[in-house]
This record gives C-alpha cells, structure tokens and sequence, in this order.
C-alpha cells in the first residue's frame, strides 16, 4: 500500500478556511501557472510587528495548509524576524527536517517531494513580495 501523500496534520491545516483582512496595510498575490495554485497574503501591521495576517488560496492542500500555518504563526512576530522565518522553511523543506516544537512542524511532519516544493512556498512567496511592498510604502 502507497503512503499517504498528504499527514494527518497538513489535511488538517488545509480543511481550514482562510479570511481576507478587512483593512489590511499590505496584500500582495502569488500564482503558480504550473498547476493553477494562487494565493493572496493579507497583513496588518502596526509599529514593525504583524497584528495580523489573512488570505485567500485556491490551490492544492500542501499551498492551503501553508497559508493556514502562516495564518497562525505570524501574528505577534516583529517584520525584522520575517525573512528568517521565510528562510526556515526554504531550509525545512530542503533538509527534511523542522524542530518538533516549531509552530510550522505540523506543515512540514513529513517529507515533501521537490516538485511539490512550489505548493509549500507560494503563500510565503508572497509574504515575500508584501514585504517589499511595504518597505516601498514607507
């Protein structure tokens, strides 16, 4: 019998619906034109910390459960700190190994193949291009 290509944890994650924020300070969008994932990054932000973060994904389960885990993992964490935490999932993803207690390691339980790379990191692709947006807003 094949292994599950998806854990327990990651169908989890992506069962969960994401919100748009209502008055975000910066959205920025991400496709994938290979498979028709697109995703959506909402952030609020006030005095360099994340006060929120929102979204909306049409895609497959592993780029639904990565919006959902930044959903949940970004709020309370100063802009300062993003592109390291941008970069620990680039490593975990490489490596194939996250610490257990990170709040991403439900994302990333299992090993996810390299073509399947893409899914993972689109939503923090577009993190990433918030984040530009945003420096050039100030």
């Amino acid at each position: 019998m094949a292994a599950a290509l998806y854990s327990d944890a990651v169908v989890a994650l992506a069962a969960r619906k994401p919100e748009r924020l209502a008055a975000p300070t910066v959205s920025a969008q991400r496709n994938n034109p290979l498979c028709g994932d697109r995703v959506t990054v909402d952030l609020a932000v006030a005095d360099g910390v994340i006060q929120g973060v929102g979204g909306d994904v049409r895609g497959c389960a592993l780029c639904c459960a990565s919006l959902i885990a930044m959903i949940d993992d970004l709020p309370g964490r100063p802009l300062a700190a993003l592109p390291e935490r941008i970069e620990t999932v680039r490593r975990a993803l490489v490596a194939t190994a996250i610490a257990p207690e990170d709040p991403l390691a439900p994302l990333l339980d299992k090993p996810v193949p390299r073509p399947r790379h893409r899914c993972v990191l689109l939503p923090w692709d577009a993190l990433t291009d918030a984040l530009s947006s945003l420096s050039t807003q100030a």
